[in-house]
């Protein structure tokens, strides 16, 4: 059963409303009604620093020296226990960014809760073009899996997270792992013969559909006229795909997770966070996909996140024991 959930608060969510067959007009309106007034984010100790072992720089194919990963397992040695594993997918505009962005924010409190953590570097937009970076991230997770014995990491067990284009990427993931497409599966990067498919996919503010971003800025009175970019010819989203998006259509459409949901596939769970106050990536765009895995009854929970904002701005550390729960839940507890 999808829900969705509108946060007073960084911190503190309101009960879940579900949202099977919700249009995208009354998840706003359900939001807005919700959102009440101003309340400082709550504070959280720093995540404590567990025993951990890194395997830093381990390539997943040998096409571009951007193939690279780190993973984290935690405890001082090899479990008796094969642990879930956490993708993790950093952001930056498609074009910047590295793998090590996101130790603080996401892969110490996941290693601290038990979970390996591989942090992904992949082929920005200004190497390679879409798909190319779907396909490095999909290689990556079957270059995990292939190696799960080594490691120590349970094979049945991978989720992916992921915050802005990060969160795109996980979700093209969550979305394309049980489909067979040329597109995006390209067997020269390595392990053809194993599943790229993904159980649990947190999204963090990420876009969804290139077209409507503009327009859902301009809808947003927190946001600025100026801050409708993406339809520019030099945005990050024509970069990614090579061309204007105003001018391919049918490329946007591709590179859109919602192109590849329907009632007779089952896409990983999603838990999917962002922040109202967000003018790089609209908080609609997180709408959207909820709208869209509701209605091929999918299980999809969306939090809207009061007066938060992209990136920095975005209260992760906050968010991070519901963050836990989800994958948990997903990856450990209901696999037993």
């Amino acid at each position: 059963m999808a829900a969705a959930t509108a946060v007073p608060g960084p911190g503190t969510a309101v009960p879940a409303v579900p949202g099977p067959g919700r249009s995208r007009a009354s998840w706003a309106a359900m939001s807005k009604r919700l959102f009440g007034a101003t309340a400082p984010p709550p504070t959280s100790p720093p995540v404590p620093l567990a025993p951990r072992r890194a395997r830093l720089d381990l390539a997943y194919a040998d096409s571009s020296p951007a193939q690279r990963l780190d993973l984290y397992l935690p405890g001082e040695s090899a479990p008796e226990v094969p642990v879930p594993l956490v993708v993790a997918i950093h952001g930056g505009g498609f074009a910047h960014g590295d793998k090590g962005d996101l130790v603080a924010r996401l892969v110490d409190p996941m290693v601290a809760a038990g979970f390996a953590v591989a942090s992904l570097n992949y082929r920005l937009s200004g190497e390679a073009p879409f798909p190319a970076l779907v396909r490095d991230a999909k290689a990556a997770v079957r270059w995990l899996r292939a190696h799960a014995d080594e490691h120590g990491t349970d094979p049945g067990a991978i989720g992916a997270i992921g915050e802005s284009a990060g969160g795109w990427l996980a979700a093209m993931l969550g979305v394309t792992g049980d489909l067979d497409l040329e597109l995006f599966d390209d067997p020269a990067l390595g392990h053809p013969e194993v599943s790229s498919a993904v159980g649990a996919v947190v999204d963090l503010y990420g876009p969804m559909n290139f077209s409507t971003m503009d327009a859902q800025v301009r809808a947003n009175p927190r946001c600025r006229a100026s801050d409708a970019v993406h339809d520019a010819p030099d945005s990050p989203e024509s970069r990614l795909l090579g061309r204007p998006i105003t001018g391919a259509p049918e490329l946007v459409r591709a590179a859109s997770p919602l192109a590849y949901l329907s009632p007779d596939r089952r896409p990983a769970p999603f838990l999917i966070e962002h922040g109202d106050t967000d003018c790089t990536v609209p908080f609609q765009q997180s709408e959207e996909l909820a709208d869209a895995l509701v209605a091929v009854g999918a299980p999809a929970r969306l939090a809207i996140l009061r007066d938060a904002g992209h990136a920095d701005d975005f209260p992760t550390r906050a968010r991070m024991p519901g963050i836990l729960r989800f994958l948990d839940e997903k990856l450990r507890t209901g696999r037993r």
